[in-house]
């Protein structure tokens, strides 16, 4: 009985220490109110945190099995039908995959009917903040036809994961280091050649009413096409003097950027062609000493724009 009393002791004790209680005066009441305040927003705060870190780890796991699938293939000229099976398997919405090097970016990319449900699901189509890169709903990717541009998305996450190193093309540095990137569809594997990197706006109220249309697949002629080339490269953080042509396969790699609110960071990429090399001569790449923002940029900075 003595225990059970020390014990009913020590809790009537830790209640009147931090429990406010008609023993307080004001003074002690606004103390112990303050503290349970800050009590209660540390222990949500350390949850969410933990949730956090849970679920990427998780998130890992599951890219992981992945790759050990997808990978086994890599020295392959085309992916392997048992690869293609399995992951068709695990989603039937699978359609490719992407690998940036150096960066965390090693994923397969899905594509629904919409451009809503891979922002949170991920590729196991269960609730995630992370949700799974994805290829724009309107993109046609089969063996009979596949779009000539293939727009894909993925959240910027703090962690590197889906397309959160992406902006990593920012720097001249690391483009002259990594030029390339590996992409793949169901029916085909490529290196593919940075040519654009550059901040877009999302809302056409932050560039003067005007969105750089990223997802063009068709032209009038090749002058519309150099038209719509020659704007990406304007607009490029780095001068990277890979050439693109009427006819090349492209693809587009789209991000959140935190430039401005809503603001978008996008990687645009040409096909290796079959008569040339699949390296990247970096030495004449620059960074482009007055690429084009998006308006809003300069006025959140204070800077006159530009381009009038």
């Amino acid at each position: 009985m003595k225990h059970a009393k020390e014990k009913d002791n020590f809790f009537h004790r830790l209640y009147l220490s931090y429990i406010p209680n008609k023993r307080d005066n004001l003074k002690q009441i606004i103390i112990k109110v303050f503290f349970l305040i800050t009590l209660t927003v540390f222990v949500v705060s350390a949850v969410y945190i933990a949730n956090y870190f849970l679920n990427a780890k998780h998130q890992d796991s599951i890219i992981e099995q992945s790759r050990s699938v997808w990978h086994t293939s890599e020295t392959e000229e085309e992916p392997q039908p048992s690869v293609i099976e399995l992951m068709l398997r695990e989603n039937s919405d699978f359609k490719g995959w992407i690998t940036v090097p150096n960066t965390k970016i090693d994923n397969p990319i899905y594509q629904t009917d919409n451009n809503d449900f891979y922002l949170n699901h991920n590729q196991q189509k269960k609730s995630s903040i992370y949700g799974a890169l994805f290829f724009d709903c309107q993109n046609v990717i089969t063996e009979a036809e596949t779009d000539k541009n293939l727009v894909v998305y993925g959240h910027h996450m703090k962690n590197g994961s889906m397309f959160g190193n992406l902006t990593k093309y920012k720097q001249l540095s690391f483009y002259k280091q990594n030029p390339t990137v590996e992409f793949s569809t169901l029916y085909k594997k490529s290196t593919y050649k940075i040519y654009a990197a550059f901040v877009l706006n999302a809302s056409k109220a932050d560039d003067n009413g005007y969105i750089y249309n990223i997802s063009r697949k068709n032209f009038i002629d090749d002058e519309d096409f150099d038209s719509w080339v020659n704007e990406a490269c304007e607009r490029s953080l780095i001068n990277t003097g890979v050439d693109v042509k009427n006819g090349d396969n492209i693809i587009t790699l789209v991000t959140c950027t935190y430039d401005f609110d809503d603001a978008r960071f996008v990687v645009m990429a040409r096909e290796t062609r079959e008569d040339e090399d699949v390296s990247v001569d970096t030495s004449n790449a620059s960074a482009n000493p007055s690429p084009k923002y998006p308006k809003r940029w300069y006025d959140d900075r204070g800077i006159d724009y530009p381009f009038d």
